[in-house]
């Protein structure tokens, strides 16, 4: 099992994570580091399987990267979660395979 907490106070964020990658009862990594830093103000924490989560993470961090350069300023963090979250759902939605019926999924 894998675990992630934030606390947020009035003027501080507290994160923390496991560092075990595991796959079913089997652990694959005792030193996997979960914490993805987007930008200074922006900290992005994933779990999942290993490979997929850092693909994630690094493509999510090189385009709020892009963006800094391109503009001039860094996303805000609710303007980074959006971004993360569009990201994910075009991607989910984009994986869409056939169901056993044969009706195929309709992308939206």
């Amino acid at each position: 099992m894998e675990y992630l907490i934030g606390i947020q106070g009035p003027d501080f964020v507290l994160v923390a994570a496991d560092t075990i990658a595991a796959n079913s009862i089997i652990q694959m990594k005792h030193d996997h580091d979960k914490m993805f830093k987007l930008s200074e103000k922006i900290l992005m924490l994933c779990v999942g399987e290993a490979g997929d989560t850092v693909q994630f993470a690094e493509y999510i961090q090189k385009n709020v990267q892009l963006y800094k350069m391109r503009n001039g300023y860094e996303l805000s963090p609710a303007a980074a979660a959006n971004f993360t979250r569009k990201n994910l759902a075009d991607y989910l939605r984009s994986r869409c395979e056939e169901r056993a019926r044969g009706d195929s999924c309709v992308s939206l």
